[in-house]
């Protein structure tokens, strides 16, 4: 039975200094991998990490993207992991933040794999993975911009793989469920609200960051080679679940 070995890979995660973004980092180094975190913020990155180092970059920013991995010379794994959300009624929702969540969510993982594509090593399999969501596949009242982008990259990541496959590069991406990070904090941080939508998970809890880097390192490993295209989801089988097996009693009623 093969191993999950990535030594002597080189890993570049984009929104690696963000909640999810660096446990993944972490993942890919204790599997072997070297790792350049790509943020805004990188402080919560170790300075005298061993395995990862940083790169402090606006993802907002294209032209910044371009300067900022000319100095990359060579990797093997690129992960996109950035992501931000902006809330609000449709009625109140303004275009600024429209762009702001599709310039990091969509727009970036698209000109930093641009960006990239040369520094591939050629004649080794390259790994893409985006980071999207299950919200691409469900409706959320006030998250427009961040369902719509996810979806998005959905699609660009299929579409990708079709390009890409020529090159021995996968493309695919991870489909996290709700998770308990800073953006999702209303929502655990609330012991009615966390039993309500914990109700709806048939795996009954929300996920930890590191419930994602089993399926992160399986996707970037040599496991995966024949396996492109497609979206994980990791998200307790939320996407799954038919109505009536949700516990309508700690949801509250069962109207």
């Amino acid at each position: 039975m093969k191993t999950i070995d990535l030594t002597g890979k080189t890993a570049v995660v984009s929104g690696g200094g963000g909640e999810i973004g660096f446990a993944m980092c972490e993942g890919l180094a204790e599997a072997g991998a070297n790792v350049i975190a790509l943020d805004i913020n990188t402080e919560r990155v170790p300075q005298d990490h061993e395995k990862i180092s940083t790169l402090p970059l606006d993802l907002s920013d294209t032209a910044g993207i371009r300067s900022a991995v000319k100095d990359i010379s060579e990797i093997d794994i690129l992960v996109h992991a950035a992501g931000v959300n902006i809330a609000a009624p449709v009625a109140e929702f303004e275009e600024q933040a429209w762009d702001a969540v599709f310039d990091v969510n969509l727009k970036s993982a698209f000109f930093l794999t641009k960006a990239l594509l040369p520094r591939f090593q050629s004649g080794r399999n390259g790994k893409i993975v985006f980071v999207s969501s299950i919200s691409a596949k469900l409706g959320y009242p006030g998250l427009h911009a961040y369902t719509a982008s996810k979806g998005g990259l959905d699609a660009l990541i299929r579409n990708l793989s079709t390009e890409l496959a020529a090159d021995g590069i996968c493309v695919n991406g991870i489909a996290p469920g709700t998770t308990k990070t800073g953006m999702t904090k209303g929502l655990w941080d609330d012991k009615e609200k966390c039993r309500a939508h914990e109700a709806t998970i048939p795996m009954g809890r929300m996920a930890d960051c590191s419930d994602h880097i089993g399926p992160l390192l399986f996707l970037c490993s040599e496991m995966s080679d024949y396996v492109t295209g497609q979206i994980l989801c990791s998200d307790g089988g939320l996407t799954s679940v038919q109505a009536d097996f949700i516990n309508l009693e700690l949801r509250g009623g069962n109207e």
